[in-house]
């Protein structure tokens, strides 16, 4: 399938590294924006994205560590000193911007919906709270658990998965996020029985194959609906 790497601009001019993968042909298609784990954007997760490209999506793969330390990481230290300095205020302006990158290209059908790996699943969660995209999916994510008082805001579909070995996200946490949104008329918050941290993940430890697959399956059905 095509795919590049570019210069993504913000609202203020400002710019920073991005990938994109689309399916062949002209489109238009439903948008993907995808929010990396602290790794950012490593083969992995362009990998990824072009598996969902595959399925008939245009990726959006942002940098999303570029105001603290860009580029992708494979040392944790690093990884997670970013992740610590990174500011989810201006994290959500910046994330509006990638997806209205996504929204006026061409390729894309005006439809967008976020998956966010790991630490990109509190803003999959935020940006159906705060943003009006039109699915949102988590993998392992990380923080969700602190912003449940905008669930009542999220009215697009979502697919949320946590494995029940994961010490990132404790099963506290995850039946408070399950509770949070019960009244959602669909939501699916789903616990895979001996999955760890990075389940979705082929390349890190903790990967498990049938969560993974799993999970996967859930969110194509979820977002072929975009």
């Amino acid at each position: 399938m095509p795919s590049s790497e570019f210069k993504l601009k913000t609202r203020g001019g400002e710019e920073l590294d991005a990938y994109l993968s689309r399916p062949e042909g002209d489109g238009p298609f439903p948008g993907i924006l995808l929010i990396t784990a602290i790794f950012g954007t490593d083969r992995e997760m362009m990998d990824i994205a072009d598996g969902w490209a595959d399925d008939g999506f245009v990726v959006l793969v942002p940098d999303v560590f570029w105001r603290v330390l860009p580029g992708p990481t494979a040392e944790m230290e690093v990884a997670f000193g970013r992740y610590e300095k990174f500011d989810p205020v201006q994290g959500m302006l910046d994330i509006e911007d990638y997806i209205g990158d996504l929204k006026g290209r061409a390729e894309c059908n005006g439809k967008v919906g976020v998956i966010g790996y790991c630490f990109g699943g509190r803003y999959a969660h935020l940006s159906a709270a705060r943003l009006g995209v039109d699915a949102a999916a988590s993998y392992h994510g990380t923080k969700i658990e602190e912003h449940l008082d905008e669930t009542p805001n999220v009215k697009c579909p979502v697919t949320f998965h946590f494995g029940d070995q994961d010490p990132a996200t404790s099963m506290e946490s995850v039946e408070k996020i399950i509770a949070s949104y019960a009244s959602h008329d669909n939501a699916e918050i789903v616990v895979h029985p001996g999955a760890e941290h990075n389940f979705a993940m082929p390349t890190k430890p903790g990967y498990q194959e049938a969560a993974h697959k799993a999970s996967r399956a859930a969110t194509l059905r979820v977002f072929s609906g975009m």
